[in-house]
């Protein structure tokens, strides 16, 4: 199976002037701990790049010199479903893993590659807020509770052939193709960590990564 990481965003949000793939949480980029995670379970990696992907090119270049990873760089933004097509170019895989380059998650891959359908991972959420519920007219605090709901957890295993027959140009895979897909789920219950502001990096920077990713 080939692995295809959707690196294609800006870190604006993060305050940093690189791609958010390369934004560093513990000292180690984003990126670097997706890689070290799912290299050893790929036949071969893509990384589908846009803003700055030189950045990213130069970065495998000098930390994964001899690996079988590939950039597929995107010159104008295509949106998730366009990054994947153009990246599925650089594939010939009957089967892919997709992630978002932004969520960091210890999915057991071994179980995961062994589910041979079109596949989205999901989890409990946490909820960024205390909760405050009501019992006999007072307050009750829980503090940020696991909700009950699931969530995608930006993960996703695709049969080449269904896929490739529903991808636009251009577009959203969640809006514009998983509609028109039959999508197994994959219930995660073990650590996830989306990175989508510098607060979740500060949260993700007082977890023991090297513990919880490995």
């Amino acid at each position: 199976m080939d692995a295809i990481i959707l690196a294609g965003g800006k870190g604006s949000r993060m305050n940093a002037d690189k791609p958010k793939a390369l934004v560093e949480v513990q000292g180690k980029p984003i990126l670097a701990w997706q890689l070290d995670y799912i290299l050893p379970h790929m036949k071969k990696i893509i990384i589908a790049t846009g803003y700055k992907g030189e950045m990213i090119q130069q970065f495998i270049h000098e930390k994964y010199p001899g690996k079988n990873i590939e950039c597929a760089y995107e010159n104008e933004p295509m949106g998730t479903a366009g990054a994947l097509r153009n990246a599925l170019l650089h594939s010939n895989a009957d089967y892919v893993l997709v992630l978002n380059a932004d969520d960091l998650t210890n999915i057991p891959l071994k179980e995961l590659c062994n589910v041979k359908e079109n596949t989205i991972c999901t989890c409990r959420p946490r909820l960024p807020f205390g909760l405050v519920k009501s019992r006999n007219g007072y307050a009750e605090f829980v503090e940020k509770p696991l909700l009950k709901e699931r969530v995608s957890c930006g993960w996703y295993i695709f049969n080449r052939t269904h896929i490739e027959a529903v991808l636009p140009k251009k577009g959203s895979l969640e809006y514009d193709v998983f509609p028109s897909l039959r999508l197994r789920v994959f219930s995660h219950n073990g650590f996830w960590q989306p990175l989508n502001s510098p607060k979740d990096v500060e949260q993700a920077n007082e977890t023991d990564l090297n513990k919880m990713i490995k």
